[in-house]
């Protein structure tokens, strides 16, 4: 029989930013990864705003799950669109394709993906880099280069198992 273990306690601080990052205009901070939970789940405290979403995509390896914080998002869902509000919970199961877009000025959102490991590419150097504050980044100005984009396709693809 294959024994696993329980994970040790985790206390994550608030407003530090020592898991903080700057992704495409939006502001992550890991609250508890993969190590922390034996792959179980990972979780995200994110800030985010309107022009900073994702295109439709499919994760293949994970559930994600949305917890608003604070703000107004429109989920596509395969053929389901959902708008969430401030203590609304959206689940999206894998294998569905999916975007979201901010309505509000501004969206704060607890993410959790399950099992661990897409928590992964939000700190990755070829996407993200240490937040120097806890606020959010310079939004975008524009699309990034079309090589900026083919090279986070390629990462998604790859090693997150999202498909574009």
């Amino acid at each position: 029989m294959d024994v696993q273990f329980a994970p040790a306690p985790v206390v994550q601080r608030a407003n530090t930013l020592k898991n903080a990052h700057w992704y495409a205009g939006t502001l992550v901070n890991v609250l508890v990864d993969g190590e922390q939970t034996n792959g179980r789940y990972a979780q995200c405290d994110i800030t985010t705003r309107p022009g900073c979403e994702p295109p439709i995509h499919t994760h293949t390896r994970e559930d994600e799950a949305f917890y608003l914080l604070d703000g107004t998002v429109r989920f596509t869902v395969g053929e389901h669109v959902l708008t969430a509000k401030t203590g609304d919970y959206v689940l999206l199961p894998k294998g569905i394709p999916h975007s979201f877009q901010v309505l509000s000025e501004s969206a704060r959102i607890i993410l959790t993906v399950s099992p661990a490991g897409f928590e992964n590419y939000f700190r990755h150097p070829l996407t993200s880099k240490p937040a120097p504050t806890l606020a959010l980044p310079p939004a975008p100005q524009g699309p990034p280069p079309a090589e900026a984009i083919q090279t986070m396709v390629k990462l998604l693809e790859q090693e997150f198992g999202v498909i574009m």
